[in-house]
């Protein structure tokens, strides 16, 4: 069950664990469930009280020990689960038969270990619905029980449970439980589970880990973080679909024209040492200036060619939060212009107007849109040439394409404060 619960959060995340079989690493609220869940296994089979402090505090929703209990109970047993011809594996934590004779219900439960109940745990609606995550699991245990129809003879009603007991703060715990029929979880395999199987055959025959879809959003931050996210973004093993979006047009880059470094220097100033002299404003090179808006009469002026002294160097120079005062060839170009674009092409390809306002149902959101314009930036460097890159602190765009640049520059100058 733990597949397709992983397949229906991401199926992506399913492929690099399942398919490509990714090592994962153990978290510590993962230990913590993991202890939590043997204590309790170990008390509903054995009567012997050694539940930790977490478990402690559900003791009282918890039936009394008993060998009718089914604890730790094999989905793989005859018959086993299975769904488009796949069998199951799994546990179900406790399967309670005690009042099948007398209501003819049977009583699922499974215990789940969080940090916070009152935002984490599942209504009762979620736990009946196979459409979510709570819900396929419980609904898959609900399915199990009813081909045991000679083990649970006169079975008319499901109770599906979960048992939330607290991980930090206040030592809590909650019983939420959906009362559902047999024709209800019939229906729910049959038309939501067995579709999502036969999608994770096909998901499983795929050559590269780009050709399953991911699901970006909560899934990418859920329990703690996926532990795939790095290599899903920035396409380490295989290529992904917003990388190959940011990588598949370069972008023309304009240098800013006189007009906008002025504008620049006005609303940031550069930070200077504290013994230089006030630069001027920055002139850019005549090839790039700004025609002036007004029309003029009779033909345009040409713009006067070069001098060799000014062609441009094969080296990259970048002065950050400072200006050059003193030097040969080429005039110094802003870098806003250059960040601007690297902007624009991050954001058209994560269907954004601006990175850093992207929702968590964006493959941006949750800072991820740092990583990608530094991933943008260093696949697609500015010309060779002299930059500055002023007024950094007020700038987090400007921050990130600096920090992606500056190895790859032969030369970066620092303003000290």
């Amino acid at each position: 069950m733990s597949q397709l619960k992983r397949h229906k959060l991401c199926p992506r995340a399913w492929f690099f664990q399942k398919v490509m079989r990714l090592p994962e690493p153990t978290t510590g609220a993962q230990q913590v469930g993991t202890e939590g869940h043997a204590q309790l296994e170990h008390y509903l089979s054995t009567g012997e009280d050694v539940l930790g402090a977490f478990a402690q505090s559900g003791a009282h929703l918890l039936p009394a020990p008993g060998p009718d209990l089914l604890v730790e109970q094999p989905l793989d047993g005859a018959p086993p689960l299975t769904a488009g011809g796949i069998p199951f594996t799994g546990f179900i934590d406790v399967v309670n038969p005690r009042r099948l004779a007398t209501d003819g219900v049977l009583r699922i439960t499974d215990h789940k270990f969080t940090s916070n109940i009152a935002s984490n745990a599942a209504s009762a609606e979620q736990l009946a619905d196979a459409d979510t995550e709570p819900g396929l699991q419980m609904v898959g245990y609900g399915a199990w029980a009813l081909g045991q129809t000679e083990r649970f003879p006169g079975l008319r009603t499901l109770e599906l449970e979960h048992i939330y007991y607290q991980t930090r703060g206040q030592r809590l715990a909650a019983s939420v439980i959906a009362s559902v029929t047999f024709e209800h979880i019939e229906r729910e395999w049959r038309t939501k589970v067995e579709p999502q199987v036969e999608a994770m055959k096909e998901h499983a025959q795929a050559a590269r880990a780009d050709d399953v879809p991911a699901n970006y959003g909560p899934a990418c931050t859920k329990y703690g973080g996926c532990p795939f996210l790095g290599k899903c973004l920035t396409g380490e093993n295989k290529t992904m679909s917003l990388r190959d979006k940011l990588l598949s047009k370069p972008s023309e880059f304009v240098p800013t024209t006189v007009a906008a470094v002025e504008r620049e220097a006005l609303e940031l100033p550069a930070v200077l040492p504290p013994d230089a002299p006030q630069p001027a404003p920055v002139q850019m090179a005549p090839e790039v200036a700004e025609q002036p808006a007004p029309k003029r009469r009779g033909r345009p002026r040409k713009a006067p060619e070069p001098s060799p002294s000014e062609s441009k160097s094969d080296l990259r120079v970048l002065f950050v939060d400072c200006v050059p005062t003193k030097h040969d060839g080429p005039r110094p170009e802003s870098l806003t212009g250059y960040v601007d674009d690297m902007h624009h092409k991050v954001a058209q390809a994560g269907g954004v107007d601006d990175v850093r306002f992207a929702g968590s149902d964006s493959p941006l959101g949750f800072g991820k849109w740092r990583g990608a314009l530094a991933m943008a930036a260093r696949a697609e460097l500015p010309p060779p040439g002299i930059y500055t890159a002023l007024g950094v602190a007020q700038s987090e765009l400007m921050q990130v394409i600096v920090e992606a640049l500056e190895p790859s520059f032969d030369v970066v100058v620092r303003g000290i404060r």
